[in-house]
Parts: C-alpha cells; sequence; structure tokens
C-alpha cells in the first residue's frame, strides 16, 4: 500500500486545498482576526505565525504578564529583542490590537494585550529562533473542536486529545468503511463525540457499529494509541503500515549531515560520524550571572576543549540549522543562531562528556526527542 502523509494542512493557501479527495477550506490557516498594516502572517498546518512587515517571526514575553500593557524588555534585552514599534497611534485600531508606551516614550504594538518583539538572530524571514525561556511565536492556532489539542512531537505539531496523547487515523482509501473494534480496539481507542458535536473545519462526528459517537477528520476516524505513555510519544506512527498521527506541522528539516544517534539521556543530533553536537548558549554565557559565577566557557575554554562545527560557505538555512560568520573566520554551523561545537573528549558517538564540567554548562546538546536529562536542550 501506497504511504501517505495524514496531514491537516501541509501547506495553507488562499484556496481550497484537497487532502484525500476531501476539500480542506484555508481559511482555518488565515489569522483569526485583522492586522494593522505594519502586522504580517505566515500560514502553517496548526495555525497563523504572526511576522512583522518584512516576514520576521514575532514574540511575546512571559514575564509582561505580570505588567499589563507594559513591556519588560528594555536594555540589553530589547536590543537582543527589538520591540516592534508603531510610527505613531492611529484611532482606529483592529480588534485584539493595542498600542502602549515604552519608558523611552516609543510606541510599541501589542496583540491581544501583550507586547512584541522580534529576535536579532532571526536573520531571514522565516527563521523562528527565538521561541524558549519565557519567549513564545506570536501565534494563532487553527479551529479545533474542544475534545482536541495542538501538540509538539518529534514528527512536529500534531493533534492530540486533551491529556496530550496523539491521534491517529487509519491510512486507508476507504476511511468510511473503516472500524476498529474488537481486539484491534484494545491498542487502538475512538476518540469520543459527543453527540452535540457538528461538521466544522474538516471534523465530523461518525456513528460506530457499537453505537458510540467517533471524531473523524476529513472522513477518517481518529484514535489514540495504547502504546503511547506520555504525550509527545509517537509510537503509533507506522503500525501494521496502516496507522499515522494526524501531522498538522511537519518538523522542521535537518541538513543531510546531521544524524539522529542514541544517548543516555535520549535521541539527539550528531554530526555526520555520529559525534554529539553543541550548540554555545551565547545569552547565558555571556549573562553578568555567568561571570560573577565564574563557569562560563570563555575563549581559552572553547579552544582547549571544543571543536566548531565549520561550514564550506556560507548556506542557506535549513529548518533551525544555519551557517553564521565564525570567530575563527570564515563560516560555522549554528542551531537556532547558537554556533555547533564538538566536545574534544569524546571518542564515540552518543557520549555526553559535558555534565563533567563547571564551565561547559552553557554547552548544551540538541536533543531530537524530549530530553531525559535536566539541562539538555
Amino acid at each position: 500500500m501506497r504511504r501517505r502523509h495524514l496531514s491537516l494542512a501541509l501547506k495553507c493557501r488562499r484556496t481550497a486545498i484537497a487532502v484525500k479527495s476531501v476539500a480542506l477550506v484555508s481559511l482555518m490557516c488565515l489569522p483569526v482576526h485583522a492586522m494593522p498594516s505594519d502586522v504580517g502572517a505566515a500560514s502553517q498546518g496548526h495555525g497563523t505565525r504572526l511576522t512583522d512587515a518584512s516576514g520576521h517571526t514575532l514574540y511575546t514575553y512571559d514575564l509582561d504578564l505580570s505588567s499589563p500593557g507594559t513591556s519588560t524588555c528594555a536594555d540589553g534585552c530589547a536590543e537582543m529583542r527589538p520591540p516592534l514599534l508603531a510610527a505613531d497611534a492611529p484611532t482606529d485600531l483592529p480588534d485584539h490590537w493595542s498600542i502602549i508606551s515604552r519608558e523611552d516614550g516609543a510606541l510599541q504594538w501589542a496583540y491581544q494585550g501583550r507586547p512584541l518583539y522580534r529576535y536579532a538572530r532571526d536573520l531571514d524571514p522565516g527563521a523562528v529562533f527565538g521561541a524558549g525561556d519565557g519567549w513564545n511565536v506570536a501565534f494563532d492556532p487553527i479551529i479545533i473542536p474542544a475534545e482536541f489539542a495542538i501538540g509538539e512531537t518529534v514528527l512536529g505539531h500534531v493533534l492530540t486529545d486533551q491529556d496530550g496523547g496523539t491521534v491517529y487515523a487509519p491510512d486507508t482509501d476507504t476511511p468510511e468503511q473503516f472500524e476498529c473494534g474488537g481486539a484491534c480496539q484494545e491498542r487502538w481507542q475512538p476518540v469520543r463525540a459527543p453527540w452535540t458535536a457538528h461538521t466544522a473545519h474538516g471534523f465530523s462526528a461518525i456513528a460506530r457499529d457499537d453505537g458510540l459517537s467517533q471524531w473523524a477528520y476529513n472522513d477518517h476516524p481518529l484514535y489514540t494509541y495504547a502504546g503511547d505513555a506520555s504525550p509527545g510519544d509517537t509510537l503509533g506512527h507506522g503500525q501494521d503500515q496502516l496507522w499515522q498521527a494526524v501531522i498538522l506541522e511537519p518538523a522542521p528539516p535537518s541538513p543531510d549531515w546531521v544524524k539522529v544517534v542514541g544517548s543516555d539521556g535520549g535521541d539527539l543530533y550528531g554530526n555526520s560520524d555520529g559525534m554529539t553536537l553543541y550548540r554555545l548558549m551565547i545569552d547565558q554565557n555571556e549573562s553578568e550571572q555567568a561571570y560573577l559565577g565564574g563557569n562560563q566557557c570563555d575563549a581559552e575554554c572553547l579552544d582547549r576543549y571544543w571543536t566548531p562545527v565549520l561550514a564550506d560557505s556560507k548556506q542557506p538555512r535549513v529548518g533551525n540549522w544555519s551557517a553564521i560568520e565564525s570567530d575563527h573566520g570564515g563560516w560555522q554551523w549554528a542551531y537556532k543562531g547558537m554556533p555547533l561545537y564538538l566536545l574534544n573528549l569524546e571518542t564515540r558517538p552518543g557520549q555526553l562528556f559535558y555534565t563533567t564540567f563547571r564551565q561547559f554548562q552553557w554547552m548544551k546538546p540538541i536533543m531530537h526527542k524530549l530530553p531525559a536529562l535536566q539541562g539538555v536542550f
């Protein structure tokens, strides 16, 4: 049987597209609310990412929640996270949009009450390097029924149940004739729909032979897998050459030279030889707290223990991977804008010696799956 990718919208467009011969109206991928002229949008399978007018990703900051209507990011923070400024304060603002005054008197755009920022290391449109440590991508998710949520896994953003369990569908040309019952249902539980459920955005309720009402997407009945123990698990994907996770937005790609390698801390990314890739957490390493603690990896530390992962030339960005100008001359590979290194003390794939030395704490391995060790990314 030809394997297909069950995706709600791998490429959101402004016209109707077809998924397994069922029309999917791309309105679910468009911004939920009208936007000012200073703001743009990038449609993705799981929603709409807000951007500035040039297409660079916008972010919100959790610390701003402590002081509604104000920005807590100033000085050095604002250099790395430039606020999205407004030239003036228009009197007629779209719903959910507002303008706040910064301490220096500048005007800054806010969405749903949250000030908006760019990220200095997002050098080209489409990069999303700035999420984490309290920073979130400004995002409008797609409309889904209350019984579902959106989760992030190694496959990308997937449809989940309310407990975070990955949702699957059978990959079959006749989904309306498929029903998992009896012994099959011991492993695959149907996602139940309330009797008041109605058809919208590709979701519908179907009646099962056992009398239950079950959710379906584009006529494909939806199930969870008993073998998934924790949120983020996708062990049912590819089972019996039939079951496929409902992937809303695939995970970003990696360069050809990057491999997934097993380790004591879980699957991580290595180079073509399988040696663990580390990224230098520049923001943390250069912080005042790092220098006061004396635990930063300075230039001597880098030269002694670490080998930069160099690129032959300037490379186009591949997902979260890009080439940046290296302090060693030429170009160096980076992950989410952070330069990549190999630890000279490691001799075989999957090793994680960085935990042995205090001055290495600003180097973090890049995990492919959710980390099992504290302090990995």
